[in-house]
Order: C-alpha cells, then structure tokens, then sequence
C-alpha cells in the first residue's frame, strides 16, 4: 500500500504546489524579480529566498498554509535539484525533485527528524548567545538561518554538529585561525568553534566554511591512518589536507554567489568577498604556490599534528 500511496501524495503536492503559483501575491521585501527576497500568496503560502526574473531559482524555503516547508533547490519557479520536504504531521522526506516531480529519495543510515532540527536550532541560538555580533546580520525566518540549521542537523554528514563555545582538552584550536571544526568519528561528535569578532560577516564566512570543511570528515580520517601507519610523509600529509579545504573554499564560493551575495542585496549589506575566498586561484598549485612561510598555513597547524600523531607511533614500538 506505501509504494502505490507515495506517488499519489507526491502529485497532490504537485498540483496544489500549481494552484497555488497562479494566485495573486507580493513581494513583501528584498527584491523578488531577480535577487534574495520574500513573496507571499494571498491564500498564506510564502517563499524566502533566490529569484530569477521574477520565479523561485536558486535556492530557497517554500512554506505552505498548512504548515508543510520544502528547504532546497529552485529552477524556473518548481522544485528542482535536491531538497527535503518537511510533512505537517513530522514526516520528512529527502530526496532529489526535477520539475516539481519527486523523482528519488536520498538513502543513508542517518534519518532527519524534527528532533535533529530542533536541536540543531538550538545550538545555533547559543552560538549567537556566544557570539551576539552574529545576529546583527541574519534573522531566524532568514535563508542563512535555514541552511546553517539544517547543515548543523546533519543533511550533510549524517551526524549532528555542535557548538563549541572556546578550547577545550578535547578540543584545542589552534593559534592565529577564524574557525575549526572537529569532524565526528566513532566515538566523538562533530563541532565547530568560530572565534569572537566585532565583523559579523567574518563570523557567518567562518561558520559556513567549516560547515563544508566538515564533510571531509572521513578523507581527513583517511589521511590519520595513513600517517599512524608511516605511509604518509609530512609533506603529503600537510598536501592532503591542505587540497580537501581547498576544495571546502570552492564551494564556499559557490554558497557567496548563489545565496550569502543575493541574501546582501536585498537587505542592502555591503558583504566582503575575500572573507568567502571569491578571489581563490583556480588551481590548488596555483593556490598553494601563495604560501612561502614554513611558520603560516598549512605548516601550521598541520606539521605539529603530523609530529604528534608520528610520535605518538613511536612510543609503541
């Protein structure tokens, strides 16, 4: 009975997704046409986020009169590309749409639920209780908000993060950085500390970094055995590191130009790109090649974790 019932709840939500479209509505701020704003319908349904020449694109949050919300993907005015839609009675369905059609669900051991959002909202509200220059930018109905809490809930690495207020034992942060994080592993749970610091726009790039930084979780889990085991040097180590957070810049340059820079726009903040690493070489070669000083990054902090975890080999043998 489920598997004749999803398709039809699935095309419910597709033509009333369309009945509603055709109603009369407007833009109640940002710009709604070709930017970041807010448009709602007469009927109580609303959108926040990306628009482009006048429909839903990009990314954005869609939220139903009877309480239902899709958080995802965008392309001419339907749903498109990957989302998770949130059902008025708890259910939460994660998958990929194409056209306004369901087409797959997004399979892993880890489920979305209410819970990790509520939760993950949590954790987000003590950390602008811990960093309260944060909220001088961002509002809790705003698009940030929304993908900040729902990357914190685990969509991405299927595993909660949390805050991390300052150092720890557990958790030490190195000298002279903006943001960390701790990916999770079996026996830790994923977190993230940003550092204090009068530029709110600094403290949301560092989040969002770390956030994508995070989901190299097991490449960097990879790159801890190869060294407990010497079959990585110091210098590939410090390479393979540094080439996963390239690839973490890259796509915090793509979250710039598709959802911080239109957010900016609409709510006329002067944002600053070289804090989302807009200027990055297009190679990792070319990007490493800017680092000469054997004391900076990557060197440090990565040299001093290589030497620790070689010599922590060393003591048992």
């Amino acid at each position: 009975m489920l598997q004749k019932f999803l398709p039809f709840c699935f095309l419910f939500l597709m033509l009333s997704f369309s009945q509603i479209q055709a109603q009369a509505g407007k833009c109640t701020a940002g710009n709604c046409v070709d930017g970041y704003g807010r448009f709602e319908w007469i009927s109580g349904e609303e959108y926040i986020g990306n628009f482009n020449q006048g429909k839903m694109h990009g990314y954005g949050v869609f939220y139903w009169q009877n309480k239902r919300k899709f958080i995802g993907n965008w392309k001419k005015g339907k749903m498109h590309g990957t989302g998770t839609l949130f059902y008025e009675d708890g259910r939460i369905k994660k998958g990929v749409w194409k056209a306004n059609t369901f087409v797959r669900l997004t399979r892993n051991n880890f489920v979305m639920s209410n819970e990790n959002i509520r939760r993950a909202q949590e954790e987000l509200e003590q950390m602008l209780l811990d960093r309260p220059n944060m909220s001088k930018i961002i509002d809790r109905e705003d698009i940030i908000w929304q993908w900040v809490v729902h990357k914190m809930a685990g969509e991405d690495i299927q595993s909660p993060i949390y805050w991390q207020a300052q150092s720890s034992k557990s958790f030490p942060i190195p000298t002279g950085v903006n943001a960390v994080h701790a990916y999770p592993t079996k026996k830790t749970e994923g977190r993230i500390w940003v550092k204090n610091n009068p530029n709110p726009e600094e403290m949301w790039a560092g989040l969002i970094y770390e956030l994508h930084n995070i989901k190299n979780g097991t490449a960097f889990q990879a790159i801890e055995q190869d060294a407990k085991q010497l079959q990585c040097t110091k210098k590939a180590y410090i390479l393979r590191y540094a080439r996963l957070e390239y690839k973490a810049a890259q796509e915090t340059i793509e979250f710039y130009k598709k959802i911080w820079l239109p957010y900016c726009k609409a709510k006329g903040i002067k944002p600053n790109p070289q804090l989302w690493f807009y200027y990055l070489p297009n190679s990792f070669e070319q990007w490493m090649a800017g680092f000469t000083d054997k004391n900076g990054y990557p060197w440090h902090p990565y040299a001093a974790y290589y030497d620790r975890l070689v010599k922590g080999v060393a003591k048992n043998y």
